[in-house]
């Protein structure tokens, strides 16, 4: 009989490494990207390693960041019955982990839903490229964060534990924002929320399609291609 705990284990094993391939893939990309961007400047040999390389590591990012979405959905399920209850409720690694789990989807799926609107052509604009980018190195950073919790609930220690000390955070105490902060930060992302959409029905953001020769005739930038 597979226990719950066991299947939490793999399935946070899976998610892990679609995650962790999804954002080495999309860092090779912008770096690929720079580099054909900046092709008089580099070596011959490095634009056409970046020219060859882009194509496949654009769609294998893709492909990783829905795989590991499903990945760390499914870990969210198992994990819920990997502990008893009262450990959900009661211990605060538990509830950090649990927190840091749903911010780490949320961001996941900001990246999922960025290439899934806007496709290839998202690399052609060096704004929308930078966001994507900015977003899948965060979300893959609270992932480790994540993924450090976990480990001092199993091994009662993590390699990140110097970066906690640093930030003068004790993770055996539940992470939470005051009273008020936490009602300013939920009223400015409301706000931020509700700004974003009136900018986006007033300039018709919605109905752009970022292809190579959308942005790419303004900003010179390719759309990545496989070969």
């Amino acid at each position: 009989m597979v226990t719950m705990a066991a299947l939490h284990a793999l399935t946070a094993e899976l998610h892990g490494g679609m995650l962790t391939l999804a954002f080495f893939a999309i860092a090779t990309v912008a770096l690929a990207q720079i580099t054909v961007r900046l092709k008089d400047h580099m070596p011959k040999r490095l634009v056409k390693a970046a020219i060859q390389v882009r194509g496949y590591t654009e769609a294998t990012g893709y492909v990783a960041t829905i795989g590991g979405l499903v990945g760390l959905l499914l870990s969210s399920y198992t994990g819920m019955y990997a502990w008893p209850q009262d450990a959900l409720i009661n211990d605060p690694v538990v509830q950090n982990k649990i927190l840091l789990t749903a911010f780490s989807t949320a961001l996941w799926i900001g990246v999922a839903i960025i290439r899934t609107r806007f496709g290839r052509g998202l690399w052609t604009c060096p704004a929308m490229a930078t966001l994507y980018t900015a977003l899948a190195i965060a979300a893959f950073g609270v992932v480790g964060l994540t993924g450090s919790l976990g480990a001092h609930l199993t091994k009662g220690g993590s390699l990140l534990d110097p970066f906690w000390d640093f930030l003068h955070i004790d993770v055996a105490e539940t992470m939470s924002l005051a009273p008020v902060a936490a009602v300013l930060v939920a009223m400015g992302s409301m706000v931020a929320f509700v700004v974003s959409l009136a900018i986006a029905r007033r300039y018709e953001l919605f109905g752009v399609k970022l292809e190579a020769e959308t942005c790419g005739k303004y900003f010179k930038w390719d759309e990545p291609r496989i070969p």
